[in-house]
């Protein structure tokens, strides 16, 4: 590719070597692990209503759930829950410090 001249733009092909790629194996095995150990701690019922969305830097556990009354039955054992999951987590090196219930985004989930 030929630049323009008086440009100031660049090439992507340049752009592209310059990037530094982040890529965390851990953090996604650890985000596999995290759904496992959900599916194990819920049952296999409850896990199909529900599933692990994400896994923040702060510790928190988000869940998506199939509808507010699924979300609002788990939040009820939330203390429970979060104390079966800390001892399974526990040879990760994780520490759940909260679990959150979203039902909102239980559909653009199952969409993809």
């Amino acid at each position: 590719m030929k630049r323009i001249n008086n440009s100031n733009f660049e090439l992507l092909q340049d752009v592209i070597k310059e990037l530094e790629f982040n890529y965390v194996e851990d953090k996604f095995q650890n985000l596999e692990k995290l759904a496992n150990y959900w599916v194990e701690s819920v049952g296999s019922k409850i896990s199909k209503f529900s599933k692990v969305l994400e896994f923040s830097a702060d510790n928190v556990l988000t869940i998506v759930c199939a509808d507010s009354f699924v979300a609002n039955e788990l939040y009820l054992e939330k203390d429970k829950l979060l104390k079966i999951m800390n001892s399974k987590t526990e040879n990760l090196g994780i520490k759940l410090e909260d679990i959150k219930f979203n039902y909102k985004k239980w559909k653009e989930q199952n969409d993809v």
